[in-house]
């Protein structure tokens, strides 16, 4: 997960020894009791999972807008090899209680990283305070989506595309959630601070507020819904000159994707997703599942409020639908459109959306092991939210393991 990354040390050598480092204290911290406890039957235990994923792609940006209208990718082909992804999970039960989650990845693609160099990603400690309710702690999910399938470093196979949609906003930040699951509803509710943000910096207050709300009686539909704001005044990302405005909800601008426009620079994920303003976002999504069928839709709106140095009433209309056709056993077919429209009092009449089209198949080649094709298209206006400033379509291609 792209904004997962808690440490990036400049030197490989000293990433991999501190994830070794971490690993090893996990497994002494846990190997005694648990040895102990185990032989009576009891907990701990730690189970570990592996993801690896590589990719390539076949893009081609048109000359379509002017590059100047926003981020200024140039027209031209951007294909080859993505380069590997790979992650080592350990989940761990402490306690009938207590149990907590590691995610070591090596995302090389996310921020212009590159070379092949692990680092803690994930990491949340699960408090079960009843048997409905559970408070997570660490650097739990923070987003408005409930249902949809997504990408992210290896772990892709939830997702029936290759690529997340342009308007998918989720990452994950220090803080804590509380997670209520009952009989046909469940909850959740998040307060973090983004990975850019420290107490103990002055430039940066406030917190992050997420919640969410979720029927799940139904087996063949289900609706959610949820909000999310930010408290407190700083000084935003990338803008030094403002004394005084909104930090911004820290996953306005999504977790990134398989997608790569500029040949691997430290800004390539962020020009296949939308800039989005970051204030306040409401969201509500459904899935519906009739038989071999998996169709979800969303739709959203996010604004900025008037700041001191004149953002006035920044806006955003978006929303997108999904279907998923399962032929077989091994072998499916999916779409899905996604539409962001800036809505923002002064914006222009017109080239104000971003559409993305994608359609492609997925195809379980062996057990735990999943190829996945896929087309895709997307148009931006150029006084749209998209980053690119011109359009762009191509094929990508997938083939991931999960054991």
């Amino acid at each position: 997960m792209s904004q997962f990354t808690i440490s990036e040390p400049s030197n490989a050598f000293f990433q991999w020894l501190t994830a070794g480092v971490f690993a090893l204290l996990l497994l002494v911290a846990t190997a005694v009791p648990a040895q102990a406890q185990m032989e009576d039957g009891e907990l701990p235990e730690i189970d570990f999972s592996v993801n690896l994923m590589q990719s390539a792609q076949a893009l081609t940006v048109d000359d379509t807008n002017p590059p100047a209208a926003n981020a200024g990718v140039s027209s031209g082909s951007y294909s080859g090899f993505h380069q590997v992804r790979a992650g080592l999970n350990a989940s761990v039960q402490f306690s009938e209680n207590v149990s907590g989650l590691v995610m070591l990845e090596a995302e090389p693609n996310d921020f212009g990283q590159n070379g092949f160099s692990p680092a803690v990603d994930f990491v949340t400690l699960d408090l079960q305070l009843t048997d409905e309710l559970t408070l997570r702690t660490g650097t739990p999910v923070t987003g408005l989506i409930n249902f949809r399938g997504f990408s992210d470093g290896p772990a892709v196979q939830g997702n029936p595309l290759i690529g997340n949609s342009p308007a998918d906003m989720i990452t994950a930040a220090h803080g804590v959630k509380l997670i209520g699951g009952f009989e046909d509803v469940g909850f959740d509710l998040t307060v973090n601070r983004s990975f850019a943000e420290d107490f103990t910096t002055s430039d940066y207050t406030g917190v992050n507020f997420i919640g969410k709300v979720r029927f799940t009686g139904s087996e063949t539909v289900q609706v959610g819904a949820g909000g999310a704001f930010h408290t407190g005044d700083g000084v935003p990302p990338n803008s030094p000159e403002v004394e005084d405005g909104q930090n911004g909800i820290v996953f306005a601008n999504g977790d990134r994707e398989n997608y790569n426009l500029i040949g691997g620079g430290a800004t390539a994920s962020t020009h296949t997703h939308v800039n989005m303003p970051s204030g306040t976002i409401l969201q509500g999504d459904a899935k519906i599942t009739p038989g071999p069928a998996d169709f979800d839709a969303w739709l959203g709106y996010a604004t900025d409020d008037e700041d001191e140095v004149g953002t006035i009433n920044q806006s955003a209309f978006f929303g997108g639908v999904g279907a998923k056709f399962d032929l077989n056993e091994d072998f499916y077919l999916a779409g899905r459109f996604t539409y962001v429209g800036n809505t923002s009092e002064d914006a222009p009449d017109d080239h104000t959306a971003v559409n993305r089209i994608q359609i492609g198949f997925g195809y379980e080649v062996y057990e735990m092991a999943l190829l996945k094709v896929e087309g895709v298209r997307q148009v931006e206006g150029e006084n749209s939210y998209g980053q690119i400033g011109n359009n762009w379509s191509g094929v990508s291609t997938e083939l991931s393991f999960n054991f």
